[in-house]
């Protein structure tokens, strides 16, 4: 079998994202990410917080790279909205 080197920083925004590990097998590849953001903009109202709230892991099943599957899983930042007119609490 052949291996194959892929520059996955392609893949991903570096700006919010940080490779942490890349486990391979046979039949699978799963990447770990984690977030490196200090603020987000709430989905509903859109102002920014800063008001960090806990992390949240999220496993997405992505197209196959080689013929393996492929799994992100990504922690997250949680944070609180900073808005008391706003319906949204944390995102």
């Amino acid at each position: 079998m052949t291996s194959v080197e892929l520059n996955l920083e392609s893949f991903y925004p570096m700006d919010s994202l940080q490779l942490i590990t890349v486990n391979e097998d046979e039949h699978a590849i799963v990447i770990h990410l984690k977030s490196i953001t200090s603020a987000c903009g709430c989905p509903n109202c859109q102002i920014v917080s800063t008001n960090y709230h806990g992390t949240h892991r999220r496993t997405v099943q992505d197209l196959p790279i080689l013929g393996k599957n492929v799994q992100l899983k990504i922690t997250t930042h949680e944070y609180r909205c900073l808005n008391s007119a706003c319906f949204v609490s944390t995102f």
